[in-house]
């Protein structure tokens, strides 16, 4: 083989290479994390108050998989009439995420049903606010 024949070989299948790369781009999924990324920009001072506030909690918010489902054990300390939301966020597929309303039982958990989720890795954001304070619990989970 001479070096022409070398060269044309390198060329074509580096074209091939960045023809692929640029196929595979436009067939990637590109969500955003938030769509009101800025709006919620502002936001930042009040969601970094609350995670020091969740972080002075003696005990923290637990998430396991059991049979009857996914259980967020809370603390003791924490009201069951507190409200708030549990967020899950799907990085890859923003039509997988899910979130809820905060309704603690009188076992100081909640019982989410498997039936909600899709298999794959979840950021879980827990908020709520009691007794005039907020608190925010950021997780992972994999189904």
């Amino acid at each position: 083989m001479n070096w022409g024949k070398g060269i044309t070989i390198f060329m074509i299948a580096f074209m091939a290479f960045i023809v692929s790369m640029v196929y595979y781009a436009f067939t990637m999924n590109a969500d955003l994390v938030r769509d009101d990324y800025y709006e919620n920009e502002r936001k930042y001072d009040d969601e970094k108050e609350s995670k020091f506030n969740y972080s002075t909690l003696n005990e923290s918010v637990t998430l396991t998989q059991q049979e009857e489902g996914v259980v967020l054990q809370f603390p003791e300390s924490v009201s069951l009439q507190s409200e708030g939301k549990i967020v899950f966020y799907r990085p890859d597929q923003k039509k997988y995420d899910r979130e809820f309303d905060l309704k603690i039982n009188e076992k100081h958990c909640q019982v989410l049903d498997y039936t909600n989720f899709k298999e794959g890795y979840y950021d879980v954001t827990i908020q709520w606010s009691d007794a005039g304070k907020s608190y925010i619990c950021e997780n992972n989970i994999q189904f």
